[in-house]
């Protein structure tokens, strides 16, 4: 029997305080082959809102909401029926969803701040704000709350939600979200007490890979909204205003989310003062997304560093932080420094973590410092993630295995992909790339944990694809597409970081303001949501960003036919059509011996071949957004950019008068290069490539484009020798060198967290195991065995439901095993030269090996 399964409302499970007044519906098919109708029946409080009666539809995602007009605080209980081919109807399946505070008229909380006058050059301890109340036996009870800053609540001592650092992080100049919580089950009858507490987090805290505070503001502030309904339909509303209590001398000396946190385990807050009312110029609003959550769990190996202090080995490199008890004597102290590895003398090493190691405002800190009580203590960090794998520890006392454990946190996203092979370093790649994506996607994607947790722009376009097959990401990016069209400057310049991190500030200016635009890195407005388009097939995703997207490439068009101070000189007929003005980072990151950057040449001058080639690029998706939108009078502009910047760039940098992989890949990648030119550049990348050995030899830009590159003309087999290749640089070479996270660099020598390298992963998983959609409900299967490998398999929780493609090498033959979901098809083509369609089900084929070429 067909039925619906996973359903969705907005890419979310049953979400509270949903901001969408017209949220859209998913589901996936289960038990069936297709699905040939459905009716979706909603109801409010047990009446009917909507009924589309029997739809003649295959459609499964995407319903946009055509009910009764939603309300804020409605809360909606949603059925889903489906018909299968024969006609038959399966059983109906449920979800529910409820609506947050739709308007600024519905907040009756008033912002308040702790008794004091903030000085920019002080640390504080964390606030905390208490409200007393009496309550009575309620049919429901939510709580709406926000900081500037970031916050946790306490109903009558027991922890409301399991959110990590919520609000989470926004250009709080321009957006604010707040999260919204069941809390009926902690209300009481008689007294209740309510406990928030508000740390520095992103707003006032240590950011970017200086450090830098007070980048939002100076003073933590709170709302805070509880309502009460009770069974006769009666409502209370306890809010942030008079009458709550306030104090600063808690156990949190100090928290901040990269340096730490100061802990006094004897203390207990006394909120003998007065909160403060204070106001925000922002009314919150629902972030409809998933949120940082506690995860995987990990207990140490315990030994000494070569000095002899206590050494506490994870085994994993994570961003999150550790929980532990300790029996001690009141006063005794204890102190715990975190990082991903070890110097050569195997001592813990905060230098690849810090802009200033070894001086005193080193950031991040990344330190615990604990006055113990008398007896039993019990530990947790709230307010502070650090990136680690070791961890030291000096003091009074020292912990045992059982004494501590670490704790992963990140957004909330459902792991979509799994592969697996005979390689074991392959499959640890995967499992690293993974694991870097979970240390860096914490509300926004970040490059690292530790240094400059900076959410760059060009990290986010190179790895959305990767990182969309290993984790459900549609919530995550859709909210990050905001952050970043929060931060797109007036005449359409996108920043390379988004929000801001102040990332690097010197003299009180940021240098990367400068830089605003840079190819590769700006691109992301255009690459991540067509990107995220082609896995989700989801128009919404463009058009809530198109505007962002088109004015990105008319502000990159004004950087053509101009000459600036560092520029290059061009024939004035190609001229028009090169982008030749602004600063970049070129490709950057290319082994040292391949090219060797420059503040000059790297920082400073324009970079020409990689700003033309992305112009090209990015106005022909624009040009094919434009069309499937309907925005019919951008096309044309776009199209003649598409084509007169590739027709330039064909004549001014080929052919390719170095050896440097990138400038040949990056081409042939875009298709700005036809018939001969394009065969002598490939050709000439081949020879590149088997001169260095099949090492790597791209940079930032190009390492995701080689491999595919590689299989596009032909040659897998030289992508496989590549990517097996354990020599330095290379990825197995960092497997082998015992990583369990992707470098940042091929020696890694800087932040060992870092998952655009990682983005590799996608050519294992559309050419190794051939899984690509490419429409809606749409399959292409088309595996490539090759190299070492004798098996491999990979399995993808796509919109549309698990799909599974595996191999396995059986003597002088290969057989195929294809899981199609139901209510899809699949285009099938093996190396072999089966090729067939296929619906639902599994499907098992058997060929002579071939090897990929």
């Amino acid at each position: 029997m067909l039925t619906a399964t996973r359903l969705r409302t907005d890419y979310l499970t049953d979400p509270i305080g949903l901001g969408n007044p017209r949220p859209r519906l998913f589901w996936t098919c289960d038990g069936g082959t297709a699905q040939t109708a459905y009716r979706i029946v909603a109801t409010r409080d047990g009446d009917s809102v909507w009924d589309t009666g029997k739809v003649s539809s295959s459609k499964m995602t995407g319903h946009e909401w055509s009910g009764s007009v939603l309300l804020s605080r409605d809360r909606v209980k949603w059925r889903v029926q489906v018909w299968d081919e024969d006609d038959r109807p399966g059983g109906w399946a449920s979800a529910t969803f409820e609506m947050g505070l739709l308007h600024a008229r519905d907040w009756e909380a008033t912002w308040i701040t702790g008794d004091y006058t903030p000085n920019k050059k002080h640390r504080y301890p964390v606030d905390q704000f208490r409200r007393s109340f009496q309550g009575r036996q309620v049919a429901s009870a939510r709580l709406y709350v926000t900081a500037c800053g970031v916050y946790d609540a306490h109903l009558n001592g027991a922890r409301v939600g399991d959110v990590i650092l919520a609000p989470g992080f926004t250009d709080y100049h321009s957006r604010l979200y707040y999260q919204a919580y069941d809390v009926t089950d902690l209300i009481t009858d008689g007294a209740n007490t309510i406990e928030i507490a508000v740390a520095e987090g992103w707003y006032r805290g240590s950011i970017g890979a200086l450090g830098a505070r007070n980048v939002y503001g100076t003073q933590t502030k709170l709302l805070a909204q509880l309502e009460l309904t009770y069974a006769d339909g009666n409502r209370d509303i306890i809010s942030t205003g008079n009458g709550w209590g306030w104090s600063d001398d808690g156990p949190l000396r100090f928290a901040d989310l990269k340096d730490g946190e100061r802990v006094d385990l004897n203390r207990e807050p006394s909120y003998r003062g007065a909160a403060r009312e204070t106001a925000f110029s922002l009314v919150p609003t629902a972030a409809d997304n998933v949120t940082p959550r506690e995860k995987e769990r990990f207990t140490p190996t315990v030994s000494r560093t070569p000095s002899g202090v206590q050494l506490l080995d994870f085994g994993q490199n994570i961003a999150g932080y550790v929980e532990l008890t300790a029996q001690a004597c009141r006063g005794q102290q204890l102190r715990l420094q975190f990082a991903e590895h070890l110097d050569a003398e195997g001592e813990l090493d905060m230098a690849a973590i810090q802009v200033r190691a070894g001086k005193p405002n080193a950031s991040p800190q990344q330190r615990i410092d604990l006055t113990l009580a008398e007896g039993h203590n019990s530990y947790k960090t709230r307010f502070a993630v650090f990136g680690f794998r070791y961890a030291i520890v000096t003091g009074d006392i020292e912990l045992a295995t059982k004494d501590i454990t670490a704790i992963a946190v990140y957004s909330d996203m459902a792991q979509t992909g799994r592969f697996t092979s005979s390689h074991p370093l392959v499959n640890q790649l995967v499992q690293n790339t993974l694991w870097s994506m979970k240390g860096n996607f914490l509300d926004v994607p970040t490059d690292c944990p530790t240094r400059e947790r900076a959410p760059w722009t060009g990290d986010a376009q190179i790895f959305t694809r990767t990182g969309t097959f290993l984790m459900d990401t549609a919530a995550f990016m859709r909210k990050w597409l905001r952050d970043l069209e929060d931060r797109q400057m007036p005449d359409g310049r996108v920043p390379c970081v988004a929000p801001d991190t102040h990332n690097n500030e010197v003299f009180g200016m940021d240098q990367l303001k400068a830089m605003a635009g840079a190819a590769g890195w700006a691109d992301a407005a255009v690459l991540v949501p067509w990107q995220l388009y082609e896995l989700y097939r989801d128009e919404t995703i463009l058009r809530d960003s198109y505007d962002m997207m088109k004015r990105h490439v008319e502000f990159q068009i004004t950087r053509t036919n101009r000459t600036g101070l560092f520029g290059k000189r061009f024939p004035k007929a190609d001229r028009k059509y090169i982008s030749n003005v602004g600063q970049a980072f070129g490709e950057w990151l290319e082994p040292t011996d391949v090219y060797k950057q420059s503040v000059l040449k790297d920082l400073i001058a324009p970079h020409p071949e990689e700003a033309t080639a992305y112009l090209a690029f990015t106005s022909r998706i624009m040009a094919d957004v434009a069309r499937l939108l309907g925005r019919e009078e951008d096309i044309p502009l776009f199209e003649e950019y598409a084509r007169g910047c590739a027709e330039a760039y064909a004549r001014q940098f080929t052919p390719v008068d170095s050896n440097r992989q990138s400038k040949m890949v990056r081409p042939l990648a875009f298709g700005l290069l036809d018939g001969q030119t394009a065969d002598e550049t490939f050709a000439k990348l081949v020879a590149a490539i088997e001169a260095r050995d099949y090492r790597v030899g791209t940079g930032f830009l190009s390492t995701p484009l080689i491999l595919p590159v590689l299989s596009k003309w032909g040659r897998t087999d030289i992508a496989y020798r590549m990517l097996e290749n354990e020599a330095e640089p290379g990825w197995l070479f960092q497997v082998r060198s015992g990583a369990t996270t992707v470098w940042e660099n091929w020696d890694g020598t800087a932040s060992r967290n870092h998952y655009s390298p990682g983005s590799v992963c996608q050519w294992i998983f559309e050419t190794v195991c051939g899984v690509d959609l490419t429409g809606e409900q749409e399959f292409t299967i088309a595996p490539q065995p090759g190299g070492t490998l004798t098996h491999a398999s990979f399995s993808y929780d796509s919109i549309y439901g698990t799909v599974t493609s595996a191999w396995r090498r059986e003597g002088d033959h290969t057989a195929y095993e294809i899981s199609v979901p139901s209510n899809t098809i699949a285009h099938i083509r093996l190396s072999g030269g089966t090729v067939a369609t296929v619906g639902a089900g599994t499907w098992t084929y058997r060929e002579a090996s071939t090897r990929a070429r």
